[in-house]
């Protein structure tokens, strides 16, 4: 295997001409990627076009994965999928065993949602009382027919 499965590093001296296809998934442990507000639960896929040319090592990643998260509005948990893509340049010698696994865990990092919401539409938490408005309403909204749900307590502007 050119690949070692347990961490990504390339054996540069195993790369055909021709290049090579790898796939293989890997465990989300290695890439140290927990935080409070998001998890992998399960393995990352791993698919890479592996290319040497000369003095130089190009690496076409896919990665795919699936992040259980917390919604920045109503802070309920959600599973969303993580797709990207990723070319990797190294500069190597033909005995080089290039370590790639920082590199892939920044691409995912980098993938990660700003603002993740279980859906664009979620309406959030009462400011008052922090009832989730998404399972049920409160007595402490209105609507509004300019934006969204403003709470007794806050005062409208004067027109």
């Amino acid at each position: 295997m050119v690949v070692e499965a347990s961490i990504m590093k390339i054996h540069v001296n195993r790369i055909p001409f021709e290049g090579l296809r790898e796939e293989t998934t890997y465990d989300p442990a290695l890439l140290d990627l927990k935080r409070r507000d998001l998890q992998l639960q399960e393995p990352i896929a791993l698919s890479a076009f592996i290319t040497k040319a000369e003095d130089e090592l190009v690496v076409q990643a896919d990665i795919a994965c699936r992040l259980h998260l917390s919604c920045a509005r109503c802070l309920g948990a959600f599973d969303s999928p993580l797709r990207t893509s990723a070319m990797l340049t190294y500069h190597v010698r033909p005995t080089d065993v290039v370590d790639i696994t920082e590199d892939l865990r920044q691409e995912i990092i980098l993938a990660y949602p700003m603002i993740p919401l279980c859906r664009r539409t979620c309406k959030g938490l009462c400011p008052a009382c922090g009832q989730n408005l998404n399972l049920q309403a409160c007595p402490h909204q209105k609507e509004s027919r300019d934006g969204p749900p403003e709470t007794e307590t806050q005062s409208s502007p004067a027109r």
